[in-house]
Order: structure tokens, then sequence, then C-alpha cells
């Protein structure tokens, strides 16, 4: 896969859609950080071995060729060769999680992704901060779609939290629906305090 598109905002610039390589796992792990307010960096800190920070994990883990946050389920914008945003996304398998052997962070989420097995799930959409709002968004969700129909997919889910509004509106915009939510537990690593909540829409 590989598009270029003109961004919408009058600072014009041609941003390129591609599919994510492994070379790109920095950028990966930054924007996992962002669109997971806090979890996947508390994560990674449990995973760090001596001399890793969270960061390093987190690039270490999205190089690999397997796994939820691997390079290899990731499409990426990039302008002037480098990365500014990315959406991660496969097919949801129906997997019999044993929740209490999991940090107390991670139940709401995986309770919520027993909802809709055979979706094609959004586990991480984030862009950096000086290109939102341009449109790019919209169209890396474009391009996960044609991923989840080419996968066989006829849903997509994705997670958002009830603390950002404008996120839920965005895919609402999109056609997706609110259909389930859990409270976060408190205290939290995560940002946000409020509801984890469960959106479906067509891929």
């Amino acid at each position: 896969m590989n598009e270029m598109f003109q961004s919408a905002t009058p600072l014009e610039k041609e941003f390129l859609l591609r599919d994510a390589t492994p070379t790109d796992a920095r950028s990966l792990a930054e924007l996992i950080a962002i669109a997971g307010a806090g979890i996947p960096e508390w994560l990674w800190t449990q995973m760090a071995g001596p001399n890793e920070d969270a960061l390093d994990v987190g690039i270490r883990r999205a190089k690999r060729d397997e796994g939820g946050f691997s390079w290899t389920n990731a499409i990426v914008a990039e302008v002037d060769g480098s990365v500014i945003g990315m959406i991660l996304g496969y097919r949801l398998e129906d997997e019999d999680h044993d929740l209490e052997r999991l940090p107390e962070i991670l139940r709401p989420f995986l309770e919520l992704e027993r909802r809709v097995p055979g979706s094609w799930y959004i586990n991480a959409f984030a862009l950096y901060a000086p290109w939102r709002g341009r449109g790019i968004g919209t169209r890396l969700l474009a391009a996960a779609s044609k991923r989840a129909r080419d996968a066989g997919c006829r849903q997509m889910s994705v997670q958002t939290f009830s603390e950002t509004p404008r996120s839920e509106a965005f895919y609402n915009r999109h056609g997706f629906r609110r259909l389930d939510t859990r409270r976060l537990p408190t205290p939290s690593p995560c940002h946000h305090g409020g509801d984890t909540v469960l959106l479906q829409g067509a891929s």
C-alpha cells in the first residue's frame, strides 16, 4: 500500500500513507504511547530489563513480527520521510483470557474485546499533535477499513475514553456507534478516568 494525499490545511503538505516497516518502530512506540494515555508506558516499565526504559521496550515490541503492537499491523502517514501518525489494527480472535491473571487496568478493555470477536479491532490510532485536525486521521481510518474488508471483516471496533468526547465524535462521524462501556479502575496508570467505551462500525 502506497498512497499520496494533500492535507486539508492552509499549510498544504503532501502526506504519504504506507504499510509500516520495522524501521518505523520508534515512531510506532511513541504513537502507541500517545494513544494509550499512559497505559502502554506503565506496562512497558514492568517489562523493562537492565538499562532499558519504557520506550525501549515499546520499540522492541513494535519491531516484532507478531503480537498486537507489531509493525505488521500498522499503517503509517508520513511527510517528507518522517512518520506523523499511524493506525494499528487486526482481526480480533475469540480468545478466552483469564482476566484475573491480568493487570487490573487491562481487564475492562479485554472484557469489551470479548463483545466483538471477528471484528477488525483498532488497537492504537494517533497522530503527533501538529498534524491533528487536517484530515489525515480520516485517510488512515479509510485505509484501515480497506485492510479490514480485504481480511474478510465486515465490522470494525475500537475503544476510546468517555473523557475524550471528541474522539468518540470522530468515530461517530464515520459510522461507528457506542456498543458498551466498562468503568476504569482507580487509581490507575491511565491519564483518564471514567469509562472505556467500545464502538463498532461497518468496514
